[in-house]
């Protein structure tokens, strides 16, 4: 019997092992290849997702990058603009001082114009006045009618003596 049960223990192993090949060989032939697709397909995907996540990524970056220059640039354009309002500025600035400048210069002299032209009125007003007058003191010291020249001549002479005291008292104030 002890032959026997070996006998039987080592046919029976056998054909565990034939079983057990033909199970493996079935395994390999028929589940193996899904799994292994599966498995194939699974990291082909983790694959795309890192480098879908990596070109994200990038276009980030790239898109930061870009965002910061057009930022630098907005800087820049309203630093220019502060600069060249800021020069407007002043240089309207100076152009109305100019104005008002020429402005009150132009007022003056138009003052300075007509104090002259009213002085000068005064003073053919003054003088003629101051003629009507010699000419009736004379008349009345004379007690006649003078000639013209010697009109002329005692109104020439008056105004002169008008003239000087009125330098007289201008240059003392």
């Amino acid at each position: 019997m002890g032959t026997i049960v070996d006998l039987t223990n080592t046919s029976l192993i056998f054909w565990e092992i034939i079983s057990f090949l033909i199970l493996l060989l079935l395994l390999y032939k028929f589940v193996y290849p899904p799994i292994r697709d599966q498995i194939q397909r699974r990291q082909a995907e983790i694959e795309e997702a890192i480098d879908e996540a990596e070109k994200t990524r990038n276009e980030a970056r790239e898109l930061l990058e870009e965002y910061r220059r057009q930022m630098e640039e907005a800087r820049h354009e309203a630093r220019r603009i502060l600069d060249e309002s800021r020069k407007q500025g002043e240089a309207q600035r100076e152009r109305i001082k100019n104005e008002a400048r020429q402005e009150g210069d132009r007022i003056i002299r138009q003052a300075r114009e007509e104090i002259g032209r009213e002085r000068d009125m005064a003073l053919r007003e003054v003088r003629q006045e101051v003629a009507d007058m010699v000419i009736q003191a004379s008349q009345q010291v004379l007690g006649r009618e003078i000639d013209r020249d010697e009109h002329e001549r005692l109104i020439e002479a008056a105004l002169d003596n008008l003239e000087a005291e009125v330098a007289g008292s201008a240059g003392r104030r």
